[in-house]
């Protein structure tokens, strides 16, 4: 009976030998797979950092326009609030203009009125001159002394 169990543990050696053959091969497959899970899973990692640093790059590229653009409209304000005086002072200069050329308008309209008048008078005048010449060429001809 001692052949037939070392037949035996020579079988099951065999069939476990080949067994671990089997599930070595498996398991460095699963490992060559999980490792290129985790090299596939590290580069996409890596793009999304590269890709996630670009992107940061942009963005500080707007802040510091932004500053820029902030800085010069701070800038801006600060002109104008020191041209406040000078347009307040423009404005006034400019109503008191505005009242004077007023004046001026209701001078000029009143003289123009005057003026229109007097030539009324003047077209009176001279219609009365030319019929008073009239009357007297009539009555005093040329010949007579």
């Amino acid at each position: 009976m001692v052949a037939g169990r070392q037949e035996t543990r020579v079988q099951d050696n065999d069939l476990y030998a080949e067994i671990r053959e089997i599930r070595k091969i498996e398991l460095e497959f699963e490992k060559s797979q999980i490792k290129e899970d985790i090299e596939k899973q590290v580069n996409d990692f890596d793009e999304e950092i590269h890709e996630m640093q670009k992107e940061k790059y942009r963005l500080e590229s707007d802040l510091k326009n932004a500053e820029l653009k902030l800085i010069l409209l701070f800038e801006e304000l600060i002109i104008l609030n020191s041209l406040d005086d000078r347009d307040a002072e423009l404005t006034l200069k400019l109503q008191r203009s505005k009242q004077e050329k007023s004046h001026i308008i209701r001078g000029i309209t009143s003289i123009t009125r005057q003026l229109e008048e007097k030539k009324d008078k003047i077209d009176e005048i001279q219609k009365k001159e030319n019929d008073i010449k009239r009357r007297f060429h009539e009555v005093c001809k040329e010949d007579s002394d």
